[in-house]
């Protein structure tokens, strides 16, 4: 078996990786990139320009070639033959009477938790601003004085759209009343 590292100095992971090696007793060629730019043209064709370190590349005796981007172990102990296959577990049904258990206190149920009730407040429609109705003499005692000056007033109404009212001619649109004045609160 042939194994190369291609390092740099001051990394880590290929400082792990060499004592790990030693460790195993398992000889390799360390290819510096720092001290010759060819290793590292090497490098980037077997990594598929992996653009870190260590790239180790694993000749085995039988021509078969493993290259590993960077050091963990796992991955080194699988390439030679250090992990410990994985068992295979067989399944099988083995019958073992099972023991009665002991008896223990009866589960507690929750008690029943009260539902709450939720009431929707009745809706208030507002109520239409209008005109208060006039007092008849149903509802209140009218006083004589008001119910005079009201009759007084109706009555010039209708005689004023009776007399400026032609027939047979729509009537005309009545002109906007004027403006209240506005006081001037200005500081004086």
């Amino acid at each position: 078996m042939k194994v190369t590292i291609y390092t740099v100095p001051e990394c880590q992971f290929s400082k792990a990786e060499k004592e790990y090696l030693q460790a195993h007793n398992v000889s390799f060629e360390e290819k510096n990139l720092e001290t010759n730019k060819e290793f590292l043209t090497e490098m980037l064709a077997l990594s598929n320009n992996f653009a870190g370190t260590p790239v180790t590349r694993f000749e085995m005796d039988d021509g078969q070639i493993s290259i590993i981007k960077g050091y963990t172990k796992d991955d080194f102990d699988k390439v030679l033959g250090y992990s410990k296959p994985q068992e295979t577990v067989v399944n099988s049904t083995i019958n073992v009477p099972q023991k009665t258990p002991a008896p223990t206190t009866p589960p507690v149920t929750p008690a029943p938790q009260p539902t709450a009730t939720v009431t929707t407040p009745p809706t208030i429609s507002p109520t239409p601003t209008a005109t208060p109705p006039v007092e008849t003499p149903t509802n209140k005692p009218a006083d004589d004085k008001l119910n005079s000056v009201l009759e007084n007033l109706q009555s010039k109404a209708d005689e004023t759209s009776v007399a400026t009212t032609p027939v047979n001619q729509p009537p005309a649109a009545t002109p906007p009343a004027a403006l209240p004045s506005i006081p001037d609160f200005q500081d004086k």
